[in-house]
């Protein structure tokens, strides 16, 4: 296929894409491999096309070699730098181009090198990579300076290229996309054809593929429909989905229709043979997949044995402060006796009712008892505001259990986090079973764990409802604060928050001695609340209060579609914000671009809904600068930043553990599917220093309404309760 290109000499700026720059194919030979990143998956090489044109490729193609030659398949792009390059989403081998190729690749395998690549290209000719294939062993060992001690690490080094090879163009063939070949190709390794072949749902478990594209897969080899394993796959993934719902289990009825939704067929006689076999798990009628139904088991065992195990937290004569900067009332000083009563204590409450001087009146008593405190929080945001308001160093759990990646955490029951008397875990609501499962598992035989948090706010973005849960057992004990103080009384925020929490409107008068931190505003007209948003984020409230409007106002919007939906005030405030970021290619981001982090990745310590700016872009090593809010600077490739996206404005979801100095948040009647009391709370209560609500008359009234919009399917409570008899 012919390919012309810009003249970037004569148009150095060229402000649209060539005639073909939609998704197109190309026949091309690899010159050179120009950059890899150093963990694989993505690489820029330069080709040329079978016109004899200069190209340039890029994407996931660091497993072909010099003079190879390609069909890519892909779309053009223009690199703010380096003009336009060709973004490969699917590509197949079709050979080596020449001896020249064939001596390179030869030369690749360990211990041939370029004399013993000569060695067998004289030898066996064209053929040499059938002949090879036929029998590594016999013709490699036959090469000059490779003996005994050297062929096995050549035969692995060969076996390991041609099953690498084969698996791409097995994957390609069936039209899987690049980025996820990648993927499946480093959980299940290069030789996994064969199993792929007999059973191409096993790529579903694969971390970022799924069901669609191993059923894609499926589809492309010839399965049938009611394959068994098909309808099994389909089972387990509509669990899956299940649990990013937030639920750790579903009745039957609800599984069985979710699964036939998805696969259009009958599964009901699946079920009952994946019972069988030990695939799911039946706690009555709730089903679970086996390792969810374990983990959230041994959770709840170990929730009750902290609560049933004996105090060993004395704080002798402590003395309740009754002058100074903080006296405690009852029900603050009660969290004292809590934390010296029971392995295990929660403190939970709302906004204005105390819980971070509490919890700093009790560091400061325990460090005066010459008794070790560590305080740790789910995101790296939550963990820094801790320490500013304790005086004493917080971390994340990650970084508290030790997260090495690819390993998992360090510390666990046979290595549980030492030297600590105390564990403070502060916005515990938005604990997962699977995070609260590792953190209570690396306890030690003689700390003692606090968890404080709001069970107001949203359920986490994780499955189950940990903290809630752990009140509604019973099994800890748990103290409620409730008494909002006078200076924080003061602040419409909390007051609106209060009033919301309760299913009334928030006031909108902050009375002789308040602080006018709260407004709400309604707009009728759809256009005119975008309007009235956007403006409030981008000029009125960075310019009446001396803010960063990137760094400081958030915008909150319950859903991403729609009109008011986080997606289209992203692509406006970004207009307004960064409208001259410099394009960072391979993806739809800027820099200068506010970003959120949209999914754990334990490797870097990047965890879903932290957020950051990007602040530079390395053309030359294909790497960007996200500076966190956190305070972190963190180097992220290509694959990396396939997991951020914009964050002028965001879900309420994502902001949970977050704060901004300044958050507007629309309210609109085309939202109502969200709208609840817990999100309008949750809303409200991530401002510092000033909330407005642009409401649509009716849509707030509908949000009072509903204390949740959908309950989460766990079996916490009643476990732990069990396990603590």
């Amino acid at each position: 296929m012919a390919v012309t290109l810009p003249d970037e000499r004569a148009r150095p700026d060229p402000v649209s894409p060539p005639a073909d720059a939609s998704a197109c194919e190309l026949s091309v030979e690899i010159v050179a491999l120009r950059w890899q990143a150093p963990e694989g998956g993505f690489a820029v090489a330069a080709a040329v096309t079978d016109e004899g044109e200069e190209v340039t490729l890029t994407g996931p193609i660091e497993h072909f070699h010099e003079g190879e030659l390609l069909a890519a398949r892909g779309a053009w792009r223009r690199h703010a730098r380096h003009g336009w390059r060709f973004e490969v989403e699917t590509a197949t081998s079709r050979g080596p181009s020449g001896d020249e190729a064939l001596l390179r690749l030869l030369a690749s395998v360990r211990h041939v090198g370029p004399s013993g690549a000569e060695w067998l290209l004289e030898r066996h000719g064209e053929s040499v990579l059938d002949v090879l294939d036929a029998d590594p062993r016999g013709r490699l060992r036959e090469v000059p300076g490779i003996g005994s001690a050297r062929i096995g690490a050549a035969v692995r080094s060969w076996e390991l290229m041609r099953g690498r090879r084969a698996l791409r163009l097995f994957l390609s063939e069936h039209h899987v996309p690049a980025a996820a070949a990648t993927r499946i190709e480093r959980a299940l390794g290069c030789g996994a054809v064969g199993l792929l072949r007999a059973d191409p749902f096993s790529a579903a478990a694969v971390d970022g593929v799924g069901f669609e594209t191993a059923d894609a897969l499926a589809r492309a080899l010839g399965w049938d429909a009611a394959a068994p394993e098909r309808l099994d796959a389909g089972i387990l993934h509509a669990l899956d989905r299940a649990g990013q719902d937030g639920h750790c289990v579903l009745p039957r009825a609800e599984l069985e229709r979710r699964a036939v939704a998805l696969l259009r067929a009958d599964v009901a006689g699946r079920v009952d043979q994946m019972l069988a076999a030990g695939r799911l798990v039946a706690d009555g009628d709730l089903l679970a997949e086996p390792r969810m139904d374990a983990l959230e088991r041994r959770l709840a065992r170990r929730a009750g044995e902290l609560a049933c195990a004996a105090p060993l937290l004395a704080l002798g004569d402590a003395a309740r402060p009754r002058h100074g900067p903080f006296v405690p009332s009852d029900d603050q000083w009660a969290v004292v006796d809590a934390v010296q009563g029971s392995r295990l204590a929660i403190l939970t409450g709302g906004p204005g009712t105390g819980k971070t001087a509490t919890m700093r009146a009790i560091v400061e008593l325990l460090r005066a008892e010459r008794r070790t405190v560590r305080l740790c929080a789910p995101t790296g945001k939550a963990a820094r505001r801790l320490a500013e308001a304790t005086g004493v160093q917080a971390t994340t759990i990650h970084r508290l259990l030790g997260w090495l990646p690819g390993e998992g955490f360090e510390h666990g029951p046979d290595d549980p986090i030492p030297h600590t008397d105390l564990l403070v875990v502060d916005e515990a609501s938005m604990l997962s079973v699977q995070l609260a499962d590792a953190l209570l598992g690396a306890v030690g035989p003689r700390t003692h764990v606090l968890l404080v948090g709001d069970t107001d706010q949203l359920a986490p973005v994780g499955p189950g409802r940990v903290l809630e849960d752990l009140i509604a057992s019973g099994v800890a004990p748990t103290v409620r604060l409730t008494e909002v103080f006078r200076q924080a009384a003061r602040s419409l925020i909390v007051r609106a928050a209060h009033a919301v929490n309760a299913g009334r409107r928030p006031p909108a008068d902050a009375g002789a001695d308040g602080v006018r931190d709260f407004f709400a505003i309604e707009r009728a007209d759809p256009q005119a609340l975008f309007d009235e948003v956007v403006s409030l984020a981008v000029s009125r409230l960075p310019g009446h209060y001396g803010l960063d409007p990137v760094a400081d106002v958030l915008v909150l919007s319950p859903m991403r579609r729609g009109q008011l939906g986080v997606d289209a005030l992203n692509a406006s405030l970004r207009e307004r914000l960064n409208p001259d970021g410099r394009p960072i290619p391979g993806s739809a981001l800027r820099v200068g671009d506010r970003v959120i982090q949209t999914r754990n990745d334990h490797e870097r310590e990047l965890m879903n809904g932290e957020l950051g700016v990007l602040v530079h872009h390395d053309a030359e090593r294909e790497r960007s600068t996200f500076a966190g809010d956190d305070g972190r600077r963190l180097a992220l490739d290509g694959e990396a930043l396939a997991t951020i996206r914009l964050a002028h404005a965001i879900s309420v979801h994502k902001a949970q553990g977050s704060q901004a100095p300044a958050v507007v948040v629309p309210i609109v009647r085309g939202h109502a599917t969200m709208l609840t009391r817990n999100l309008v709370y949750t809303a409200l209560t991530r401002a510092e220093r000033v909330c407005v609500l642009v409401v649509q008359p009716g849509a707030l009234e509908m949000a009072l309404e509903r204390r949740d919009a959908r309950r989460r399917h766990t079996r916490l409570a009643r476990l732990a309760a069990a396990a603590a008899g």
